[in-house]
């Protein structure tokens, strides 16, 4: 049988998933923009890498990029590993944009603790974010959706 806890902490996210959107959406950002700008933090990437790690299709994902380039949030460079390919970074104004949400997000997320449970609630989630973050460098990305 599920534990509760688990189900109640499904719904959280369902529901700061739409106060995340619509932070996004007066940054003028998307949530799929962000998450493409947070994987491109790391380093560049290809976009069949961001396509995969993201679970959408290379279609879905080249619009997307599209859109992000033409906006001036990402560019692309050819590998200088693999002078056939074609490697995407962020812009400095993306990495602006990045962080100007970044923080918002934070913002709307604090706003949803109780300050009694604070500090408990910010270190279990750090841990999990650590734990999925490991763990997402032991697993290969999942195939795209579409």
């Amino acid at each position: 049988m599920t534990d509760r806890r688990s189900i109640l902490a499904a719904r959280l996210v369902i529901v700061l998933f739409r106060a995340f959107e619509q932070a996004a959406r007066h940054a003028d950002l998307t949530i799929p923009q962000f998450r493409f700008m947070l994987m491109l933090r790391r380093g560049p990437r290809r976009a069949s890498e961001l396509a995969a790690s993201s679970g959408i299709g290379r279609p879905t994902a080249s619009a997307l990029i599209g859109e992000m380039e033409r906006r001036g949030l990402i560019y692309r460079r050819r590998d200088e590993a693999d002078a056939r390919a074609v490697e995407l970074r962020l812009t400095e104004d993306g990495e602006r944009r990045f962080a100007r949400l970044d923080e918002a997000l934070a913002g709307v997320f604090e706003t949803h603790l109780p300050d009694a449970e604070r500090e408990a609630i910010l270190d279990g989630f750090a841990a999990m974010a650590l734990f999925i973050d490991e763990r997402g460098k032991r697993r290969p990305p999942p195939e795209p959706t579409d």
